[in-house]
C-alpha cells in the first residue's frame, strides 16, 4: 500500500509537471517520469507485459517522438501565457471536477465487473502472459493495432512537413523597426531579411537588431521599457549582444540614448558605435 500511494504521489506531480511547466522540454521529461511511474505500477499489479510495453512504447519511442517534434519546430513555439486564471482553464477546471465526482460515485457505489473472459488466470500461468495478449492482439485486435500504427506514421509525415513549411517562411534576419512614417506592419525584403515596425505591432517578437527611423522620446522609451519587462529568458539573453542603429533624422535626447545603452550592446548615434 505505501509503494502504490508513492507510485501514484509521483504520477500525479509529474502529470501536473507536463501541464504547468512553461518549457516544452521540461513537460516532455515530466511526461517520461510519468510513463515510467505507470510502467511501475503495472509490475506492482502482476502485468509485466503491459509494464514493458509501457517502457518499450511510451517511455520510449513516444517521448522521443515528442522530443523530435521540439528539436524540429522550436522550443519556443506557442503563445505566450501570462496568467493561468482565465475564464476558459476555470471553466474545464470545474468541468473535470465534475467528471472526476460522476466517475468515482458510480466506481464506488456500482462496481461493474466485465464479462469473464476465455483467458482467465490459470490460461495465463500456463500458457504465459505475453502469449495470450500476443493471441489477442494479432487476432481479434489487428486492425486496431494497424490503424494506431498507421496513425503514428501519419504523425511523423506531418511533423517533417511542417518543419520544411516553416523552413522555407524562415529568414536569416528579423529588424525591428521604429518609424511612424511607416504605414505598414511588415516588409519582407528578399528571402532572408524581414523588417517589423514595432510602431504599429506594439508587441514583443523575436528580432535580431533596432532601427530606428522616425520616434518620438516616449515611444522609444515605451520600446525600451517593454524589453525591459520582457519575460522571455531566451530573448532577454541576446538584447545585451543586439546592435540598435539610429538615424539621423531622429533626434533623441541624451536620457533616451542612455536608455538604449543600456538595453543593447551597441547603439549606432550620429558619431558612430557607442559601446553600452
Amino acid at each position: 500500500m505505501t509503494l502504490f500511494l508513492i507510485l501514484a504521489a509521483i504520477v500525479v506531480v509529474s502529470a501536473f509537471g507536463v501541464i504547468f511547466n512553461k518549457n516544452v522540454v521540461h513537460s516532455a521529461l515530466s511526461l517520461l517520469v510519468n510513463f515510467a511511474t505507470l510502467a511501475a505500477l503495472y509490475f506492482t499489479l502482476n502485468a509485466q507485459f503491459l509494464g514493458i510495453a509501457q517502457i518499450l512504447v511510451y517511455t520510449g519511442a513516444i517521448v522521443v517522438l515528442f522530443l523530435f517534434v521540439v528539436m524540429l519546430l522550436g522550443a519556443d513555439l506557442g503563445e505566450e501565457v501570462s496568467s493561468w486564471i482565465t475564464g476558459r482553464n476555470v471553466f474545464f477546471v470545474i468541468l473535470g471536477l465534475i467528471l472526476l465526482t460522476v466517475a468515482g460515485t458510480a466506481v464506488f457505489e456500482n462496481p461493474v465487473f466485465g464479462k469473464r473472459g476465455d483467458f482467465t488466470q490459470e490460461i495465463v500461468v500456463l500458457f504465459g502472459q505475453t502469449q495470450a495478449v500476443a493471441r489477442v492482439l494479432f487476432t481479434e485486435y489487428i486492425l486496431p493495432f494497424q490503424l494506431v500504427a498507421v496513425l503514428l506514421s501519419v504523425g511523423i509525415v506531418g511533423v517533417v512537413w511542417l518543419a520544411q513549411h516553416q523552413q522555407r517562411h524562415k529568414f536569416t534576419e528579423v529588424v525591428a523597426v521604429l518609424d511612424a512614417g511607416w504605414p505598414e506592419e511588415a516588409q519582407r525584403e528578399g528571402n532572408d531579411l524581414l523588417r517589423v515596425n514595432w510602431l504599429q505591432r506594439q508587441s514583443l517578437f523575436d528580432f535580431d537588431s533596432v532601427k530606428i527611423i522616425q520616434a518620438t522620446d516616449e515611444e522609444v522609451e515605451r520600446f525600451a521599457v517593454q524589453i525591459g519587462n520582457d519575460s522571455d529568458e531566451w530573448r532577454c539573453s541576446g538584447y545585451r549582444q543586439m546592435r540598435c542603429e539610429i538615424e539621423p533624422g531622429c533626434d533623441l535626447s541624451e536620457n533616451t540614448l542612455r536608455l538604449l545603452r543600456s538595453t543593447f550592446g551597441e547603439v549606432k548615434v550620429r558619431e558612430g558605435w557607442v559601446d553600452a
